[in-house]
């Protein structure tokens, strides 16, 4: 069975051998395809994205293994436009939406399962536990692949497509008031 466990950045940086591990496994192949120096620089990535005030995240684990993880931060009261990444979010986002990228809402930063153990729930749990209390949150993908369609199974909802370093994305947005995301919320807790 798989358990859910809360991570602060510390517990998260405890891991982090084990996360780069992880995000290889996740990100190394297509639709996402990083490149060796990308992946590579998970430990970094890890340490500023957790650096966040509020920065939290779960773990899953089946046994002892680590199997999956989520992880962000609470938004900031303005969108950040200091990096690249940042200010494509930015300038793709339509006006109805920004309200929805800015505090109180949460950011996704990473979902990760580990491709032996897709397809059993994890992700819908841990997305769902990440939310819980949250009004708002979002989160950004690639246009490929099968995540596009699990978000909008889970009830979130595409806010924009962009472009950012050269590659397809697409911003999704939930929202408490959201119909189908409390149906998914109640699956993942019945499916436990």
């Amino acid at each position: 069975m798989t358990t859910l466990r809360p991570a602060d950045p510390a517990a998260l940086h405890a891991r982090t051998a084990l996360l780069q591990e992880l995000y290889r496994d996740c990100f190394a192949g297509p639709p996402w395809s990083e490149p060796e120096e990308q992946l590579a620089d998970f430990p970094a990535q890890l340490l500023r994205q957790t650096s966040h005030p509020g920065a939290r995240g779960l773990l899953a684990h089946d046994g002892a293994a680590l199997v999956g993880a989520v992880y962000g931060w609470p938004a900031p009261a303005a969108l950040p436009r200091q990096t690249a990444f940042d200010q494509a979010v930015a300038d793709a986002t339509p006006p109805h939406a920004r309200a929805l990228l800015m505090a109180p809402s949460l950011v996704v930063a990473e979902l990760m399962v580990a491709t032996s153990h897709r397809r059993r729930g994890i992700a819908a749990r841990l997305l769902s536990a990440y939310v819980v209390d949250a009004p708002a949150a979002w989160l950004v993908t690639h246009r490929d692949g099968g995540a596009p369609t699990f978000y909008r199974r889970c009830g979130w909802q595409q806010a924009a497509a962009f472009t950012a370093g050269g590659e397809p994305m697409l911003l999704f947005t939930w929202a408490r008031h959201s119909p189908p995301a409390r149906a998914v919320q109640q699956r993942a807790t019945q499916d436990g």
